[in-house]
């Protein structure tokens, strides 16, 4: 997995829902229904300012070339969303309590007492390695003891083992590079110009 360089920060970025869900349509009238399958995820497409090739655009380019054989790592830009101070004073990451969680609710433990996870704030749940991006789905607060049950948006693509660390403070999207991924232009005053998608493979 190739990190892509967190200077400079992406201009744009547009995220959408893999669903691979559907609906079913009855003949004559009937009731339309929703047929949902786990494996949703994102894909978030980005685009960047002009790069000057000789202080940092060649090196993007080249762990983009690298990424579209090993898959990149990028951190989810938050805009104006400020996730506040998420873990204990200690800095101890928030980790999920407890094995053989699935569904749409994720118990972690060692939060900030009393800090506010915000309906639509962007996580990501690393499990064996692996960023899994998300958001959270309704507003929870920790408790005294650390510990609060998070409501995802999608159902979680693998159950986590006790321990995984949920990042909130620098959420990540991992996955791979998708459509013109290695397309950059250089423009005559040696600057490039860069855009491309990362989509989440599971």
């Amino acid at each position: 997995m190739i990190d892509l360089p967190d200077w400079p920060a992406p201009n744009g970025a547009v995220p959408r829902v893999l669903d691979f869900g559907g609906f079913l349509e009855a003949p004559g009238g009937a009731e339309t229904q929703r047929a949902n399958k786990p494996g949703n995820r994102y894909a978030v497409a980005f685009t960047y300012p002009s790069l000057d090739s000789a202080k940092g655009g060649r090196i993007f380019v080249s762990r983009l070339i690298k990424g579209l054989l090993e898959g990149v790592r990028l951190d989810y830009p938050l805009a104006d969303f400020e996730p506040g101070t998420p873990n204990v004073a200690n800095g101890t990451p928030i980790t999920v309590d407890g094995a053989g969680q699935s569904g749409k609710f994720l118990k972690v433990q060692n939060v900030q007492p009393a800090y506010g996870f915000v309906e639509g704030q962007p996580i990501s749940l690393e499990i064996a390695g692996q960023h899994y991006l998300d958001f959270v789905a309704e507003t929870a607060i920790a408790g005294a003891d650390g510990k609060v049950t998070i409501q995802l948006s999608q159902m979680l693509r693998k159950p986590p083992s006790a321990g995984s660390v949920l990042h909130v403070a620098k959420p990540m999207v991992e996955g791979f590079l998708m459509g013109n991924a290695v397309s950059w232009e250089v423009a005559l005053n040696k600057r490039l110009s860069i855009s491309f998608e990362i989509r989440e493979s599971r």
